[in-house]
């Protein structure tokens, strides 16, 4: 018995063989008679799904793996007229032992059947390759886009694992300190970052997730952040109303406030102060980040290099439908992120 996938796979051919056959038996019934042209077709198509299943189950898919096109070509014209040798000298037999018509009368009767078996069998021949060759097409382009898939989502995986590990133990040991200096401040801290943890850890790993979810894992880094960082840092951020039902994918604006804060000096005496701002406008998310502080060569090639990350991940998520842009005017850096919403 067949199997479902053979039969789901094959149906366009078995449609086409049937129909094939109906239509040859109906034009051969009225010179053979409706017993003989049984005989006749079923031969006949029995043969051409013979050479059909040589040329689409082995030479064809072999042919569109390696590329080489032109063996398959030069195959397929062989087989074509392996085919029509056949057809003739089927022809042949019941031309002279059936309709016993004699040959010698008719000496251009030969030719004329060959060349029609030839073209029929170029017909047969070439329209099952075509139906199996669309079908080829198609499974390879199913496994490549399966495969595309795959290779993106890995690359986000890669992307997801480059999240700053570094502010991760900074936080720990910050909170080691703080459990014998100030346990209160301590048991807040730790709070918060196991919230962090949550959401990095599980909810990150959904398709999309609530924009506010990801501001209030911001609200709770900026917060760890302050109280790592002490007078040194100052904050402010201003969420406007509107951004209740909207959906982001997640890590997105994480990743771009990380790659801020992760660069930023820290001088004694010296406050940096970082604002940022959230709005939707014109169906489109605008997400702003702004601080104060002079940053070095190598502070700033590290920024760039971070926004260059979070350009990948934009693109694996958002692809054309996003801008990000950077100004920098002496100590004034400002990042800004613009996309369509979910």
């Amino acid at each position: 018995m067949l199997k479902n996938s053979y039969l789901h796979r094959h149906f366009f051919l078995l449609i086409f063989w049937a129909a094939l056959w109906f239509v040859v038996w109906i034009q051969v019934k009225e010179d053979l008679g409706a017993r003989w042209a049984f005989v006749y077709t079923s031969i006949v198509m029995l043969a051409a799904i013979g050479i059909a299943q040589i040329l689409n189950d082995k030479v064809l898919p072999r042919a569109i793996k390696t590329r080489h096109m032109q063996t398959f070509v030069l195959r397929a014209a062989g087989f074509v007229l392996l085919l029509a040798v056949l057809i003739s000298a089927l022809d042949l037999f019941f031309i002279l032992h059936v309709q016993y018509v004699m040959i010698r009368k008719h000496p251009g009767m030969l030719f004329a059947q060959f060349i029609k078996a030839i073209i029929s069998s170029l017909l047969m021949n070439g329209t099952a390759c075509g139906i199996r060759f669309y079908q080829e097409h198609a499974y390879i382009q199913q496994k490549h886009s399966q495969l595309q898939q795959l290779f993106l989502e890995n690359q986000l995986k890669s992307l997801q694992d480059q999240v700053n590990p570094q502010f991760m133990f900074t936080v720990l040991g910050h909170i080691r300190l703080l459990i014998k200096e100030d346990s209160e401040q301590a048991n807040a801290l730790l709070l918060k970052f196991s919230d962090m943890l949550r959401y990095q850890l599980y909810e990150s790993s959904h398709f999309d997730v609530p924009l506010l979810r990801e501001l209030q894992y911001l609200q709770d880094f900026i917060a760890i952040e302050k109280i790592r960082r002490g007078r040194e840092l100052e904050v402010h951020y201003h969420w406007l109303n509107g951004l209740t039902e909207l959906q982001i994918k997640p890590m997105v604006l994480v990743c771009l406030v990380e790659n801020i804060f992760k660069h930023l000096p820290l001088k004694v005496g010296q406050p940096t102060f970082v604002k940022l701002f959230c709005q939707q406008e014109n169906g489109r998310l605008q997400f702003t980040i702004s601080h104060t502080a002079y940053l070095s060569t190598n502070r700033r090639k590290g920024l760039t290099e971070g926004l260059e990350q979070i350009k990948k991940r934009l693109d694996l998520h958002y692809a054309d439908n996003y801008v990000l842009s950077t100004a920098s005017t002496g100590d004034h850096t400002t990042v800004q992120l613009e996309m369509d919403t979910l």
